[in-house]
This record gives C-alpha cells, structure tokens and sequence, in this order.
C-alpha cells in the first residue's frame, strides 16, 4: 500500500516518539524536536501516514533563499525497506525546490551504512567531511595543560571582536585551508550547515562569540554546561596555540567540557586528537535542485 505523504500536524509527534523511542543506544531526539520544527520559519515537517498510522517523516528547513537542510529521516521499524524513506525523502526535494533552493545537504555520521545507502539512492554525493571533538575541561581535563598538574594559561589568548572585525575575519578565512576543507560551509544553529557569510561573524561578534587572537579568529559561546566552538580559522602553524586558547576560555567559563566542529582536515585533527579530543567523524552530502 502505497503511504499518504503530508505535512506534520499536532499530535503526530506523540505518534512518531512510540516508535523512535530506540533509534539509538541513547534514544532519540526527533519526536521531542518536531513541534519547534514545525513553528519554525521555512521549515517542513512531512510524515508518511498508512491506515492513519504514522510510519515515517523527515523534515527539511530553508538555510538561505538557495539552500535547503534535510534532517531527521525516520521510518517505523515495522515499515522499513518498502521505499517509504524513499517516498517521503523525494517529498522534501519537491518541496525544497518549489521554495526556490537550489541545493539541499544532510549530514550522516559515517559509523551509518544505511543512512550512507539511502542518500546514495537518491543521488547525493560527498562534499566535505567534518568531525564534532570533545573533551573535558577543568576538573574534567583529560589532559592538565601545566606543571604538576595545574593548568597554566596559554601565553596566546583570544578576545572577543568587535562587529567592524567580522570583514577581516572573513577575509582570513576565505580560500584558506579550512575554508576549502569545509567546502565554505559552515554549521548555523546547531547540526545544520550553510555557505558562511560575513553577516554570521558580525551576528557573533555582537553575541560576543567572535574571537579574535595572533592564532587566528573562532566563534565560540557556552551552550549549556559545554563551550561549543562552530567555526576556526586559523592554519597548521598556528593550529596548537588556537586549541589551547580555546580550552582556556572553556576553562575560564567553567564549564565541564568543550566540543570543536571542525571540517576533516588532517593536520587540524591530528592536533584535536594530541590536544586530548575524541573524535566522531560525519560527512556532509549535497544534491543539486
């Protein structure tokens, strides 16, 4: 039986959450997510719905007026390997398209050969890969940065920028090695990513999230208990002090712990992992509207 594929309304979160509650070892976060993704300004949400049963949905959001973001792709486990993913994945370009994008991406973490699988059907391909490293800070510092144990600050710190800072930022940044690495892609609130424009670091800058330092230039802001670092320009002869002047605001916010979204460029990972990070590797993939 072919699904009815529609846009998400109240009460199907409730329905999706019966069924997703063991995505992970963890859980799942989609259910929870729906309603905030349904509120939201260029946003879908589409659920396949069999017998008024809901049995999959995903969802799409407009980064800018040519980009799209596929994200949370869920099918009933009973309901699985009978093209609804498939049905309900090419109902989210329609939509993209219809909105004027011209390119839509998702994000897979490479430990998922099926979600590899699926964007390889509908003709994605690989753009840039990226990896989320964390580590803890302070008291839970897998790696004291001193003397016997006691933490001393790098000699090279960062500060934060002012707004009239973003257009060198920028420029610091474009054509480098991390700019080519990311694909000039950058995440904006949250797992979601787009081209950066210079407007991003202004909007950091007056949050008081760009900073600036002989290392080079980051965006870096406490987000619950962790400092979470989005974007890093800097280059391998400056890799380290810019990692070490990140943990020491981290520290200095006295938080527990800090994460870096980095694209996956060796040298920047090769000095993440000395730096005591632990890393989860994903892959961006793109296909054109």
């Amino acid at each position: 039986m072919q699904p009815l594929i529609r846009p998400a309304r109240e009460g199907d979160a409730e329905a999706i959450a019966s069924w997703t509650r063991d995505t992970f070892f963890w859980g799942d976060y989609v259910a929870d997510a729906i309603p905030d993704w349904m509120a939201e300004p260029g946003s879908m949400v589409l659920v396949a719905e069999i017998e008024g049963l809901v049995v999959g949905t995903t969802r799409a959001l407009l980064m800018s007026p040519a980009e799209a973001w596929a994200q949370g792709s869920r099918v009933h486990p009973d309901h699985r390997r009978r093209g609804i993913g498939n049905t309900l994945a090419r109902g989210l370009l329609e939509w993209a398209a219809d909105q004027g994008a011209r390119v839509i991406r998702v994000l897979v973490e490479n430990w998922n050969d099926a979600a590899k699988a699926a964007t390889a059907n509908l003709d994605y391909r690989p753009v840039a890969g990226w990896v989320r490293a964390s580590r803890g800070v302070g008291e839970n510092s897998p790696v004291p940065e001193g003397n016997g144990g006691r933490r001393v600050m790098a000699e090279e710190g960062l500060r934060p920028a002012h707004s009239s800072e973003a257009a060198p930022a920028m420029m610091s940044w474009s054509g480098g090695p991390l700019e080519r690495a990311a694909r000039g892609l950058v995440p904006i609130g949250g797992w979601r990513w787009r081209r950066l424009v210079a407007g991003d670091l202004a909007d950091a800058a007056r949050r008081r999230a760009l900073l600036s330092g002989r290392p080079g230039w980051a965006i870096g802001e406490i987000q619950e208990d962790r400092y979470e670092v989005s974007w890093i320009s800097t280059d391998e002869s400056d890799v380290h002090a810019m990692l070490r002047a990140l943990v020491d605001r981290a520290a200095a916010a006295g938080v527990d712990g800090i994460s870096v979204m980095a694209p996956s460029s060796d040298w920047l990972v090769q000095a993440l992992r000395r730096r005591g990070f632990d890393i989860h590797d994903m892959t961006i993939y793109a296909k054109p509207l």
